[in-house]
């Protein structure tokens, strides 16, 4: 009878054993390599500490820096990070109402604020994230991107009961042209090289494109659903797409021209933001959680 309790007392063991690896192992692995499709990992080619509680990423710069929105709602900081060697500059302290980040190729930083009943675009040196001008806008900013030369940023507001974009001159730091109404549940926006179209993401894994005077629309194709955010390649021929469905996070590579899906890349669990890398041959993934950051390559090839 002992020899029996001790067999079961041992064979109890060995299932809680393996129940906790099978909980490990499914799905993305937090703060570390992402899971493929197959559930093997997927190291990553460079991995960087970062602050806690990432909440947003611009873009790499050519010298392979990058600035990083972090922090929750008693603290949020700036921070810029050097991709080649993981060093962090000193963080600049931030609105806790900075909901969104971009760089131009001008080195012009940008970050967008939500304070509840408007929004702003505030304007940094790209260089030292020292703040020289604040720009109102009349809705609480969502998300924020710019054009290919780095003359105009594209703000995306939303009041909670319609969403539009706004154009703003960085020359003047005036709104131009109109107000563009866009889809209730649009989440994010970027506009092709020329300046021509916008591609727009819906919530529900919908893009459309539509011109970019906001008259019309070209087209609506699907992408998935956990739609996150979106950014386009230099050449607009490519959209990458982070998608974060319950327990997982990856990102769907579309071909504009043939409006598909042709590749699904896996990304960490609690990937919040995704950059081309400087070269573009990779992607940088800003992972971020209460308990940990950091940000991690990896290879698009």
């Amino acid at each position: 009878m002992k020899l029996f309790k001790k067999s079961v007392f041992g064979i109890g063991l060995l299932i809680i054993f393996a129940f906790v690896l099978s909980s490990c192992s499914g799905g993305n692995s937090p703060g570390g390599a992402a899971t493929s499709t197959t559930g093997s990992l997927i190291k990553p080619i460079k991995s960087f500490s970062a602050p806690k509680s990432i909440d947003g990423a611009a873009s790499v710069m050519s010298d392979d820096t990058q600035w990083l929105l972090a922090g929750g709602s008693s603290e949020r900081t700036l921070q810029q990070i050097n991709l080649k060697t993981g060093t962090l500059g000193a963080p600049v302290p931030e609105s806790t109402s900075a909901v969104a980040i971009a760089e131009t190729v001008n080195r012009v930083l940008l970050v967008g604020l939500n304070t509840g009943n408007g929004g702003a675009v505030e304007i940094h040196n790209g260089n030292s994230g020292a703040l020289s001008y604040t720009i109102p806008v009349s809705d609480p900013v969502q998300s924020l991107s710019v054009s290919a030369d780095g003359s105009i940023v594209y703000v995306l507001e939303n009041n909670g009961s319609a969403v539009s974009l706004q154009k703003i001159a960085l020359d003047t730091y005036h709104i131009v042209g109109t107000t563009i109404p866009l889809v209730s549940d649009a989440i994010s926006v970027v506009v092709s090289t020329s300046g021509a179209d916008l591609f727009v993401l819906e919530a529900n894994g919908k893009i459309d494109e539509i011109p970019a005077s906001g008259v019309g629309q070209i087209s609506t194709f699907a992408v998935g659903s956990g739609a996150h955010s979106l950014i386009i390649s230099p050449d607009s021929q490519t959209l990458f797409v982070l998608k974060c469905p319950a327990g997982s996070c990856n990102v769907s590579v579309v071909n504009v021209a043939g409006q598909q899906v042709v590749k699904v890349l896996p990304a960490p669990l609690n990937t919040v933001q995704i950059s081309l890398s400087a070269s573009g041959d990779s992607l940088w993934d800003a992972v971020g959680s209460s308990a940990y950051g950091n940000v991690q390559e990896f290879s698009l090839s």
